[in-house]
């Protein structure tokens, strides 16, 4: 007979309390802190979309993040480098600030910006989302620590030092691995490490996520607080460059940061991205049709042609277990305090089957429950994490 470890026994007696206590498992849900630290749907938003309403077409707006239980949104604030030109990005940053506050305004006793842990404290027990600020990509500060401050005194909580695009002072994930020895450097210059250590002052966390290995080892070596990857996955299950290394896995750990895992099918599944292709190539004349009606690096043409693909690569997206895998490796590599959930809403077409839409994140919680997870464990991923490293870093 086979010997049943004790891993296996965890994972039966919870699936059976599971079934047995659904009223339990909603409870838990409703009770826990809950976390996203990446969603673009501030772009829709951009576009004359209104997130204050149910979007057939949205990943999260209001209602799904209230059937959610979502306490704390991380909205990103991305200026895009291919839209927009250098001199326009730091603008277009507080143009998306401004209507993310005006977006609060029209719901007042529902959403808020936070600028403290107390504020977080403070919206969680009147029932307010809280609205965080995370710039993504540090071009948008334009080489000048006067307008990281600025963003700052706006409520901006969190900074990537990257996008795909290297600034002149950080080299990005992409760069560094497509580029390679091309690239004037590699990793933070010294106004690189001004910047980090300006964030350490202010108390805005610094984002690793499409930062490159260089740049990731520069920040670990001049940050004196913590860091977070607000939406990467595991390189070891899915290697793609925007995920993050066993080396560099144990080194956050070291830090005491956090890994917010990216829900992204590419990020998660090795072998989407040629099983993706071959559907987007089907595609290929409509697309082209679609480029002549709308400007193909603008937010629109995106939009419209994730609508038209979206429907067709429903079948080769992994689903909702392949996402707790990743989640599942980083706790066994480097322990339950440095995971979370950075799913990368609306900032990509599609998104795994089971976890489609934010208004399914209690779907998570049964199945990290039915991977043996206790409720405090359960906690932790869902929030507690993000509180204790965002304490640590504005304290």
């Amino acid at each position: 007979m086979r010997l049943v470890n004790i891993k296996e026994i965890k994972k039966i007696v919870f699936i059976c309390l599971l079934f047995g206590c659904e009223k339990n498992l909603s409870k838990l849900h409703e009770n826990a802190f809950v976390v996203d630290t990446h969603n673009d749907v501030l772009l829709r938003s951009m576009i004359g979309r209104d997130i204050l309403t149910n979007l057939p077409e949205s990943h999260s707006d209001l209602p799904k993040f209230k059937t959610g239980g979502v306490d704390c949104q991380v909205f990103s604030i991305w200026v895009s480098p291919q839209e927009f030109s250098e001199g326009e990005y730091y603008n277009r940053a507080n143009q998306m600030i401004s209507q993310l506050e005006y977006l609060c305004s029209r719901v007042p006793d529902q959403w808020a910006i936070p600028f403290d842990y107390q504020d977080l404290v403070y919206n969680d027990q009147h029932e307010i989302m809280s609205c965080m600020i995370g710039v993504e990509g540090g071009h948008a500060i334009e080489n000048d620590l006067e307008k990281l401050n600025a963003l700052y005194d706006r409520g901006t909580r969190y900074l990537g030092i990257t996008w795909n695009n290297s600034t002149d002072w950080a080299t990005s994930a992409k760069d560094e691995t497509l580029r390679g020895d091309s690239l004037a450097f590699k990793g933070l210059t010294d106004f690189g490490e001004d910047v980090i250590n300006r964030c350490n002052e202010l108390g805005i966390m610094i984002d690793i996520s499409h930062s490159g290995e260089q740049t990731f080892y520069d920040i670990i070596k001049t940050t004196s607080k913590p860091i977070i990857a607000s939406h990467s996955s595991v390189y070891n299950i899915c290697p793609h460059f925007r995920n993050l290394k066993d080396e560099q896995l144990l080194a956050i750990k070291e830090n005491g940061g956090v890994v917010f895992v990216n829900f992204y099918p590419g990020y998660i599944d090795s072998a989407y991205e040629e099983k993706a292709k071959v559907v987007k190539e089907s595609f290929k004349l409509k697309s082209d049709s679609l480029a002549k009606l709308y400007d193909p690096n603008s937010d629109n043409y995106w939009y419209k042609e994730s609508e038209m693909l979206v429907p067709h690569l429903q079948s080769v997206v992994p689903d909702l277990g392949d996402v707790v895998d990743h989640i599942e490796y980083i706790i066994d590599l480097i322990g339950i305090d440095h995971v979370g959930i950075g799913a990368d809403w609306d900032g990509v077409e599609i998104l795994p089957r089971g976890i489609d839409k934010i208004s399914k994140l209690p779907d998570l919680t049964k199945a990290l429950l039915k991977r043996g997870y206790s409720e405090r464990d359960v906690k932790k991923i869902l929030g507690g994490n993000f509180k204790r490293v965002f304490k640590e870093v504005t304290s």
